[in-house]
């Protein structure tokens, strides 16, 4: 058994690699109009198998007191999940079970995979060489995808971002929120491993990569991945900046890297009118312009059209019109039993037909209208601790907190948990959530040590 741990410790490693090549397999089989999504497939077996792999590592380890808080966790979870199935197949106008379910297997894919990537952690954390492998995997993983977008971009075999618009892309992936959010959450770990690796003048090259990061990022045409992209320069900028007037840093080295790091942002703001986000921003400018002139017709609008137009302009780009799915959630919600609102309402609410079923997009929300107040408070347990964990730990060690290790993966975990609302698709998206959790269950890692023998612990990291 102890073999298997070891092994699957490394198989999460690798895994994340591989998960570019699920999407793009996935997006071409939806394509194709096929109903069996390959990705979904793969990574409910990799979440079962990893709860196999929890239950054998608790009992090698013979952590009683673990053992029984992860153990009796996950039961509550569960219990929590069958008593909301229950009370929505009773009180729901159209339950369907395999909406329900399916939403449900993938909302449980967080919080199993973010303790399997934490015991990963702590299983290789004797072996230095295996450790270096996570920021390597991540920085690989968006390689691919990087290669993936450009690769279909001149082929011209790329999906619209926004069907509608026919503006941006999404390569061979499917859906453009998702790797919004992807490239979001990764791209600071990629701007690390890149500036470690550009330790001497002769590796400048890896940062070609992420300028091919960059200009796949803005190929998407999301404000979230240009939001993310400043955000992760800027914090890298920040850290160079601090660590130049710090004693015994290499002066021209630092200058060097924060001279590109400037460059590459220059760049991004040059480019922006040329960019698909910046003509969505004056396509949605147009269409609330249009719908205000269509409000005054016979015609008229819908009701959800003049809540859209109602909504102040600038809340409404940055939520994407969500709003409005919110209000029609909150309304449905209002309305529910009280069961309903202990335990949650399942998937999107209430809803007459299918294909009237709207989620709001924004995690929290969603999560808080499918789990209800009881249900809310156990699934975000685990999110909920390492965020106070790690604001705590950020400030006990503030100081220490501007390495490019440090501050980048702050910058990750920070994008993540902001992406989770302004965008959605990270909490409850497996294919996102896999590079959030692995980055989050790496940082408490890290900082758990830290903490601990008051002793940043830099063998786990890109270098020796």
């Amino acid at each position: 058994m102890q073999s298997f741990v070891k092994k699957y410790s490394i198989f999460l490693m690798l895994y994340i690699v591989f998960q570019p090549i699920l999407d793009s397999i996935t997006g071409l089989m939806m394509r194709m109009n096929m109903n069996v999504t390959f990705g979904v497939f793969i990574r409910m077996i990799v979440m079962a198998v990893t709860v196999l792999y929890l239950l054998i590592y608790l009992i090698l380890n013979r952590d009683n007191k673990k053992g029984f808080m992860i153990i009796g966790y996950f039961v509550i979870l569960a219990l929590m999940s069958a008593i909301s199935l229950v009370v929505n197949f009773k009180a729901k106008t159209l339950f369907v079970p395999s909406l329900e379910l399916t939403t449900l297997a993938k909302s449980l894919y967080y919080p199993v995979m973010l303790l399997g990537y934490f015991y990963a952690f702590e299983e290789l954390a004797e072996d230095r060489i295996i450790n270096r492998f996570f920021p390597k995997a991540i920085f690989y993983a968006i390689n691919i995808v990087s290669v993936i977008m450009i690769v279909a971009h001149f082929t011209g075999s790329s999906f619209s971002s926004y069907s509608y618009y026919k503006l941006g892309e999404s390569g061979w992936f499917y859906a453009a929120n998702e790797l919004s959010a992807i490239v979001s959450i990764a791209f600071p770990i990629m701007i690390w491993y890149a500036l470690e690796k550009i330790g001497t003048w002769r590796r400048v090259y890896y940062w070609i990569t992420i300028i091919l990061a960059v200009y796949s990022a803005l190929l998407i045409g999301t404000k979230g991945s240009l939001i993310a992209v400043i955000f992760g320069i800027c914090m890298g900028i920040l850290s160079t900046v601090i660590q130049f007037f710090r004693h015994g840093a290499n002066k021209k080295l630092m200058a060097f890297l924060a001279g590109i790091l400037v460059i590459t942002l220059g760049g991004i703001f040059l480019a922006y009118p040329a960019m698909a986000v910046s003509r969505t921003a004056e396509l949605h400018s147009e269409m609330i312009k249009y719908k205000k002139k269509k409000a005054k017709t016979k015609k008229g609008l819908t009701k959800d059209q003049e809540k859209y137009v109602k909504t102040n302009k600038t809340v409404s780009y940055l939520l994407s019109g969500r709003t409005v799915y919110f209000e029609n959630a909150s309304h449905n919600f209002s309305k529910a039993t009280p069961a309903q609102k202990i335990f949650g309402m399942g998937y999107a609410t209430n809803f007459k037909k299918v294909k009237n079923a709207k989620l709001v997009e924004m995690d929290y929300i969603d999560i808080f209208f499918q789990f209800g107040y009881l249900g809310t408070i156990v699934y975000m347990a685990p999110l909920i601790y390492c965020l106070i964990y790690l604001i705590g730990a950020f400030f006990r060690k503030f100081k220490y907190m501007w390495s490019f290790k440090w501050s980048l993966l702050v910058a990750s975990v920070a994008l993540g948990f902001g992406m989770a609302l302004l965008t959605g698709h990270v909490i409850e998206a497996p294919s996102v959530s896999i590079y959030f959790v692995s980055i989050l269950a790496y940082a408490m890692f890290n900082a758990r040590i830290f903490l601990r023998t008051n002793d940043d612990p830099y063998t786990i990291g890109v270098n020796e």
